[in-house]
């Protein structure tokens, strides 16, 4: 079985600050709910990412839900990607911040039935469906989440990777991700 890649947009493929990480930066529009949000990406980023889709089950978990389907994905040139989950109650998670992005509703929007960060229940749920299948977790509120963090590390084959929301995934963090999959192909 694949290893599963779980990736958030907004801190991760969306960075949010000022940054020269990436020479090849470019901004554009996606539309979310009806609403259009800007976004600020790296080509060298996404081309790695759409890459993983070949050795690895590579999923949306973010605050975008199905809607990283339509305008972000075509913005952003990735294939059309499943979504892991989405958040039970979508009238719990409150408004998207007014800065332009949907990264302040969470962690900040418990799922209302287990108390817990609603990505978090996906990610329990997925490892006890197969606590053997290796996971890549790519989210920028994970950095807010020791508790879940040393979970994940107690309780699943996991490369967990909370990048800075300013700049999003950088070279590093991919190099990371390659590497973790690389391996686990070789011992899968």
């Amino acid at each position: 079985m694949q290893p599963l890649v779980l990736i958030d947009v907004d801190g991760v493929l969306n960075a949010l600050g000022a940054t020269d990480a990436w020479e090849d930066w470019r901004a554009g529009e996606a539309v979310a709910e009806g609403r259009s949000y800007p976004i600020r990406w790296s080509p060298t980023v996404v081309e790695r990412v759409a890459g993983w889709c070949e050795i690895a089950d590579v999923r949306w978990l973010t605050t975008w839900g199905h809607d990283a389907n339509a305008s972000l994905r075509h913005l952003l040139e990735l294939p059309e990607l499943p979504v892991a989950g989405t958040h039970g109650g979508a009238g719990d998670v409150g408004s998207p911040d007014p800065g332009g992005s949907l990264a302040s509703v969470t962690p900040a929007a418990p799922d209302a039935l287990t108390g817990q960060w609603w990505k978090f229940d996906v990610v329990r749920r997925l490892v006890d469906q197969d606590p053997s299948r290796p996971i890549v977790w790519l989210d920028d509120d994970l950095a807010n989440q020791p508790e879940i963090c040393s979970w994940m590390g107690e309780s699943a084959m996991a490369l967990v990777l909370a990048p800075d929301r300013s700049s999003g995934l950088v070279g590093t963090d991919l190099d990371a991700v390659d590497a973790y999959l690389r391996r686990e192909a070789l011992s899968g």
